[in-house]
């Protein structure tokens, strides 16, 4: 299913602020690769993204629409976020198993468990970057100035 492209102008159905083919171009430009993966993958990983630059506390006179332009610093932002959802699929909402599975061992009474934690927190280690990123660009659009505590933390810190 292709991605419906939000312009600024309120577009019904939207998820999400880019193309494949723009998201690619920045992995070229500021990367120097291009992401692999099928462009189902690419698709879902921008809507992802999407879906999680609508969680964050926009500030009100910009958000959604940014008076009918969409900024390149929020698009740009959605690219990062795009790159870490390609990294590790889930990082940017990492409720539930994701966040429980890096706890490397429990014990209750006499049982005793321990997980192999190595491969997600590596995952997660190499996402935090780009969330980092995507956060940088958008910092002067979020109530809070993109600083850690409301949603940029949920998702890389475990």
């Amino acid at each position: 299913m292709s991605l419906t492209i939000e312009t600024g102008a309120g577009v019904s159905g939207a998820d999400s602020y880019v193309t494949v083919a723009e998201c690619e171009a920045y992995a070229v430009a500021y990367y120097g690769h291009s992401l692999s993966g099928s462009p189902a993958n690419k698709e879902a990983a921008l809507r992802r993204a999407y879906a999680y630059m609508m969680g964050l506390p926009w500030k009100s006179d910009t958000y959604p629409l940014f008076g009918g332009t969409i900024p390149q610093a929020v698009k740009n932002a959605q690219h990062e976020f795009a790159s870490a959802e390609f990294i590790t699929v889930g990082v940017l909402s990492p409720s539930g198993s994701l966040r429980d599975a890096v706890v490397s061992a429990e014990k209750v009474g006499d049982i005793s468990v321990q997980y192999d934690t190595s491969r997600l927190t590596a995952s997660v280690d190499a996402a935090a970057p780009y969330v980092s990123a995507g956060m940088r660009w958008i910092a002067t659009y979020l109530t809070n100035g993109g600083k850690p505590g409301v949603r940029m933390t949920d998702a890389f810190v475990v």
